[in-house]
């Protein structure tokens, strides 16, 4: 009897797919690396069905490899710019009223944007929005 061979590997949970199409195309290549860390970052907390609704904050990115909120800024318009990402909703400063703050949000664009009721998106549910070349 011929044993079976095993081709499934365990990770030990969530995968970060990154399209090997996505990883060959101009755009990427031309990224800053603070604009790759960004982009992993971002795209880590992507699990299936939020796409749309993932936040990229300079306190969220203190974890691990910290970085000032300037720099982030400045990733966050050159993976725009690259159309590797989508602002969904814009970031909109708080006032005296509670919850009046809110974070900008955002969705990869190799993945379709997803439904996120309550979050104010600005951006409807459509088809993966990046065209590999």
């Amino acid at each position: 009897m011929s044993r079976k061979k095993s081709y499934k590997v365990d990770f030990g949970g969530r995968v970060l797919a990154l399209p090997y199409r996505l990883l060959i195309h101009p755009a990427f290549d031309n990224l800053s690396p603070k604009a790759v860390v960004v982009l992993i970052k971002l795209a880590r907390n992507y699990n299936g069905r939020n796409n749309g609704d993932l936040s990229c904050t300079a306190d969220m990115l203190a974890k691990g490899r910290s970085m000032d909120a300037k720099t982030l800024a400045s990733a966050l318009q050159e993976l725009i710019e690259a159309k590797l990402i989508i602002r969904t909703r814009p970031y909109r400063k708080g006032g005296r009223e509670e919850g009046m703050a809110q974070c900008a949000l955002y969705a990869i664009a190799w993945a379709k944007i997803d439904e996120c009721p309550g979050k104010g998106l600005e951006t409807a549910p459509c088809p993966a929005p990046f065209k590999f070349i």
